[in-house]
């Protein structure tokens, strides 16, 4: 959190710090020590991990919108064709169940797949139990955009991960999931809250 009071500059060399482990400092060791200067009881090591997840967050939100953007995707379209992929075969569900699954109203949901049929990336069949209901489904071309942007930033990642040796990925995985489950059930359902109400206003 007290990235937001300063410039970041991580082109900036790094200043040597004797608490730092082996690896080299860098520009959030050298914003530590500034506000542990300040604040004598704020723990360095707690906010390191806060600055670094939040950080890691903003760089993989930004590598992953580079990638939709060079296969002509946005995020609200990748994620309707990753709702259905998420299904398994044959990769069905119908408008309703999207708009629950996705938090958006019926009338968000009809906008956002009438964008998607426009483009080829989805179609809509009857529904067989539903008269007047309709089951979408990703087209061949959709199938082929998801696939193709997916694997794309899943190599990116995989790259960024590969400075982790495989038993570091494994205590890293492991660290985190034990961090996310000490947050308080409402904090969780609050955050869940709010980036479904992020999405809908996409």
């Amino acid at each position: 959190m007290w990235g937001q009071y300063c410039r970041m500059d991580p082109t900036t060399p790094a200043v040597a710090d004797p608490d730092a482990s082996a690896e080299r400092a860098d520009f959030i060791d050298r914003m530590l020590a500034v506000w542990v200067r300040e604040i004598p009881g704020l723990d360095r090591l707690t906010e390191g991990i806060v600055e670094r997840v939040a950080l890691l967050s903003r760089y993989f939100d930004h590598s992953m919108e580079t990638t939709l953007a060079e296969f002509g995707l946005d995020r609200r379209t990748h994620r309707v064709l990753g709702r259905l992929r998420y299904q398994g075969p044959p990769y069905r569900l119908s408008a309703g169940q999207l708009a629950e699954g996705m938090g958006l109203s019926s009338g968000a949901m009809t906008n956002r797949l009438d964008r998607l049929e426009a483009a080829g990336l989805v179609r809509r069949l009857p529904d067989p139990d539903d008269r007047r209901g309709v089951l979408v489904e990703p087209t061949e071309a959709g199938h082929a955009a998801w696939d193709r942007a997916t694997d794309t930033q899943a190599g990116r990642e995989a790259l960024i991960a590969s400075a982790l040796t495989e038993d570091e990925k494994e205590q890293l995985h492991a660290l985190l999931r034990r961090l996310m489950r000490a947050f308080p059930d409402e904090v969780r359902e609050g955050a869940k809250r709010r980036k479904a109400q992020e999405h809908a206003q996409e």
